[in-house]
């Protein structure tokens, strides 16, 4: 239990350059960090020494928002964000159909018309013609669109008399439904669909776990409750298996779990805190249901979709009070925002959590304001830059733009940040995120919004201390400190000497948790 991890330049991001070349952990826990000879003096012959061979260390990075078991199915699911084209996806999907047993449901993960060479119009006989004793579903990486098929239609009684409140329908000339659902509706598919069963869903888990370990992620704040049928399973499956997996979840309460789960959210442990109520204001840019005050670029009659009004904002922000919890707020267009900063001042938060305002995506200099002086974190997903650009400027134009993304105003003006990847719908490598918001470049080489980048000491502290605090836990971890959690990972290289092109290379080497390796490449 007692070990001494020397031969390594750890970097404790107590502040910019403060490194230690050893570590002595007991337990779970730092008990002591500083040179390798004076930690050795005095110790007893039941150290363990273990060398990093020259390894450069991190605190372990914390994702500030993401959908863990979501991550686990995408990853034991047909992988479609790889295709580049309409027609590949379909043909994709051909030839995985005769896995599955008749009546099974099929699901497609990750398709994105922004990165297919060329357009195509959706058509739900294309996935008909696919099967026609299996329910398919395709998501698209956002999951705020389902591409589904007829069978999935009628499980869910959707035909072209469906109204829902927060969604759409997407139709065909013809009037039919063409297979295409946006956002509230989609849920209306999750609710059809078989609720999973308990190995179904410790697989997820223990798949996402393992692909956290290896990028380097100890931790995270994830939001899983409202999808998978019964929440307390959910729960009661992190409690048991996070201990032997060795990872923290801060999970975030959907409104609509609220009250089936809130006798045991301020009973957390070293495997589960709870946080947020979850409430999703609006949806994405990539499917134009995001909420602007102003018309899309490429869409003037239209200005996104307000998925939850405001009068239930303020009615889920009421309850989240009376239950003693801050709110976790999806917003990604300007409106959407200004929203949620008035449900927030309505019923202002007193606690010691923030209030989670996630994505805000585009902010207005007045909205950046608005926000300052409450208690609040801005969920940011800098690795969205790397694959939003440049389709964005065709949703919101150049004058928008300017406004899109913020980091560096925000942190100019107090306003706490943490980042995360929001994986499934993005990768979850923290690199690529810690990449965009020191280079503010895109996967087409060109810079967007360069005045917003940060420092990459700054850009890693948004996954390591910052993101501990956004969940009021950053009194023990994400720095390398004596009483903190003994949550470290070890690289090759060292970022502050690479090339900037060279940081989405970055390869997690080794990932200690709780002071036990927990996952090691070559070392």
């Amino acid at each position: 239990m007692k070990k001494l991890w020397y031969n390594g330049l750890f970097y404790t991001m107590e502040r910019e350059g403060k490194t230690v070349d050893a570590i002595y952990t007991e337990g779970e826990k730092i008990i002591k960090t500083g040179t390798y000879k004076d930690l050795l003096n005095g110790l007893d012959e039941n150290v363990e020494l273990i060398d990093c061979k020259g390894k450069i260390g991190f605190p372990g990075f914390i994702d500030s928002h993401l959908h863990l078991i979501g991550h686990g199915e995408a990853m034991n699911r047909v992988d479609l964000s790889y295709c580049r084209s309409y027609d590949e996806m379909i043909q994709l999907m051909k030839t995985t159909v005769d896995k599955y047993k008749s009546n099974e449901w099929i699901i497609g993960e990750g398709w994105n018309e922004n990165e297919w060479t060329s357009e195509q119009s959706f058509s739900v006989e294309d996935l008909n013609k696919l099967s026609s004793k299996n329910p398919i579903v395709l998501k698209r990486t956002c999951r705020h669109v389902f591409f589904v098929n007829s069978l999935a239609l009628q499980a869910a009684n959707i035909n072209e008399m469906t109204i829902i409140e927060g969604g759409q329908v997407g139709y065909s000339d013809d009037g039919k439904p063409n297979g295409l659902l946006y956002d509230e509706a989609v849920n209306l598919i999750l609710k059809t669909m078989p609720a999973p069963n308990d190995i179904y869903l410790s697989k997820a888990i223990s798949t996402a776990v393992k692909d956290c370990h290896r990028n380097g992620i100890v931790a995270a704040v994830t939001e899983d409750l409202s999808y998978y049928g019964n929440a307390n399973l959910v729960i009661d499956l992190y409690e048991q298996l996070l201990d032997e997996l060795s990872f923290h979840t801060h999970l975030l309460i959907h409104h609509t779990t609220l009250n089936e789960v809130k006798g045991r959210i301020h009973n957390g442990n070293k495997n589960v805190s709870f946080g947020g109520v979850k409430a999703f204001i609006d949806g994405s840019f990539g499917g134009r249901t995001a909420l602007l005050e102003e018309p899309y670029e490429d869409e003037k009659s239209s200005t996104g979709l307000q998925v939850t009004s405001p009068s239930k904002l303020e009615s889920i922000t009421k309850n989240a009070r009376e239950n003693r919890l801050p709110i976790a707020f999806h917003m990604i267009g300007d409106r959407a925002v200004s929203q949620a900063i008035d449900a927030v001042k309505k019923f202002p938060n007193t606690g010691k959590l923030p209030d989670r305002f996630i994505h805000c995506t585009l902010l207005s200099p007045k909205l950046v304001q608005e926000m300052k002086g409450l208690n609040l974190v801005v969920d940011s997903q800098t690795s969205f830059i790397y694959g939003d650009y440049p389709w964005l400027l065709e949703r919101i134009g150049e004058k928008r733009n300017q406004y899109a993304f913020l980091v560096k105003t925000l942190l100019d003006e107090s306003i706490p940040l943490a980042n995360g990847s929001d994986t499934p719908i993005d990768t979850i490598n923290p690199w690529q995120g810690i990449y965009s918001a020191t280079t503010r470049k895109a996967k087409d080489g060109q810079i967007y919004n360069e005045k917003e980048s940060i420092s990459l000491f700054e850009a890693i502290k948004l996954y390591t201390i910052s993101s501990a605090a956004s969940f009021g836990q950053d009194d023990e971890r994400g720095l390398l400190v004596p009483g903190y959690v003994a949550d470290f990972i070890l690289f090759d290289e060292n970022p502050f000497l690479l090339n900037e092109e060279d940081l989405l290379m970055m390869e997690c080497k080794g990932t200690i948790s709780r002071g036990n390796i927990v996952y090691k490449k070559e070392w």
